[in-house]
């Protein structure tokens, strides 16, 4: 009986899309029914695999590394938690389990307790300190921001406002961080935390020259080899962001081989309405088509929306498809939500190409609060999904589907000069022509000078793809000057 009944399954997941299709479109719409909400940091991704070029999914086997995470330390921004200087009165029972909860660093408890207090009574600004703190370490920068706020005057007020500074940094706000450091240090000249906060904060302020290169393969032989040149300023506010770049990308096959040099520019404004950022580019050689998109947040910087025309032939990473030009219009989202178990986050791309296929990729990712290895060590889940219209062999487009379940753990160390990040997983098959795999990413940065900084990415996975053995790997390094 059970024999009969696994291949009446079997048979009905070959013979029939309704049950897969289930599977593989939960991802979007889990993340159709949450708010659309991310916070933006560029910093932590290489340029051009953010929300802009995301038609690769690690997991599934595309050939860029996964992007390390921003890990918010728990304490300062030296890593250490400033538990000293918070004096507290004598507390009631509830009040006395937060600050316990915040002096053994069992954050994000102290966190959650403490909103709930905050939200039916009155409580001391010490104790709210330490709430606004916990909250602001494990993540939860929105909730954390007005009770900073309600903290930046007092005799608190120079801690408040060294976490609000912290608050904006993290979130990719460097120009409202600066300002509050210089406050502090106006105070506290030897203020070890605003003088390392305002050093990071100067750097992302800072003009920048960015020179990559690197490159990839994988099991199909497809090699591809790039480099790039990027400069960035800011205008004297520091809310205008501005980028030109250059970049030549040669992929090739056995007895294919395909090379593309183009010309990028950027615009965004920090302080318009849906802080909007917009890029152009055109390759420089044969088939001069002008590509664009814009990215709008949404909803206090807590949605994030792309649309545009793409450079398929680049985000394809193969020959063939460099080689045709091939072009794609492109809407994508991305959105998080927290829970009182960690957070849930998403990711939908829809891609129409010239060649008449059509891209779906999505990914639902859970970041639990949970620690079992300790604070720096993360544990995550979620899973990955990809359909096409119909397979090619111009680039990846699995017409069954390809949909893995994974599960892993990052982590990220650092100091003011350097970092250090790494992530590993393990996927499990869902439907389609995914397999079980592994994937593996690692980097570092290190600034040899205040003003030079290098650093390198690695990323190494195997899986199934076209239903045999898929493996792929890369690599990148990063040459940075800033003109301070």
């Amino acid at each position: 009986m059970q024999k009969n009944y696994h291949s009446l399954v079997r048979r009905a997941v070959i013979n029939s899309r309704r049950i897969p299709f289930k599977i593989r479109v939960l991802p979007v719409v889990l993340c159709l029914g949450m708010p659309m909400v991310v916070v933006a940091d560029d910093r932590v991704m290489r340029p051009n695999t953010t929300l802009d070029y995301p038609g690769v999914a690690p997991t599934l086997g595309g050939v860029n590394q996964l992007a390390p995470f921003k890990y918010i330390p728990p304490g300062s921004s030296t890593g250490k938690a400033p538990q000293a200087g918070i004096d507290l009165p004598k507390l009631n029972p509830d009040e006395q389990r937060i600050a316990d909860q915040y002096a053994a660093g069992d954050y994000q408890a102290a966190g959650t307790a403490g909103l709930a207090l905050i939200s039916k009574q009155k409580t001391e600004d010490a104790l709210q300190l330490m709430i606004a703190n916990s909250l602001a370490w494990t993540g939860r920068l929105e909730e954390a921001r007005p009770v900073y706020e309600g903290l930046t005057k007092g005799k608190n007020a120079d801690a408040a406002n060294l976490g609000l500074a912290n608050l904006h940094r993290w979130r990719g706000r460097d120009d409202q961080a600066a300002p509050l450091y210089r406050s502090v240090l106006a105070n506290d000249p030897s203020n070890a935390d605003a003088l390392v906060g305002l050093v990071l904060a100067g750097r992302e302020l800072s003009p920048r020259t960015t020179l990559s290169f690197g490159g990839s393969s994988d099991s199909t032989e497809e090699d591809r080899r790039f480099a790039t040149l990027n400069h960035r300023w800011r205008d004297s506010s520091g809310t205008q962001i501005f980028e030109v770049e250059t970049s030549k990308v040669r992929d090739a096959l056995p007895g294919t081989k395909a090379d593309q040099q183009d010309v990028s520019v950027r615009y965004q404004d920090l302080n318009m309405v849906f802080k909007p950022r917009f890029e152009l580019s055109m390759p420089t050689q044969d088939n001069r088509t002008l590509f664009g998109s814009v990215r709008l947040n949404l909803n206090q910087d807590r949605t994030l929306i792309q649309l545009g025309r793409v450079n398929w032939g680049r985000i394809a990473v193969n020959p063939n498809a460099l080689a045709q030009g091939l072009k794609a219009n492109h809407l994508g989202g991305s959105t998080w939500q927290d829970f009182s178990f960690g957070r849930v986050s998403g990711l939908v791309n829809y891609y129409h190409i010239s060649d008449g296929n059509n891209i779906l990729a999505a990914n639902l990712n859970v970041d639990p609060a949970w620690r079992p290895i300790g604070k720096v060590l993360k544990p995550f889940f979620g899973m990955e999904t990809r359909e096409a219209k119909f397979n090619t062999p111009d680039y990846w487009s699995p017409v069954q589907g390809s949909g893995v379940a994974y599960a892993g753990l990052k982590g990220e160390w650092g100091e003011a000069d350097w970092s250090f990040y790494s992530s590993g997983q393990l996927s499990r098959r869902l439907f389609g022509d995914a397999g079980n795999g592994w994937s593996v990413s690692a980097g570092g940065k290190r600034w040899i000078s205040k003003d030079v900084a290098i650093s390198m990415n690695l990323w190494a996975m195997a899986s199934r793809r076209d239903n045999s053995a898929y493996r792929a790997r890369s690599v990148s390094v990063n040459l940075e000057k800033l003109w301070q």
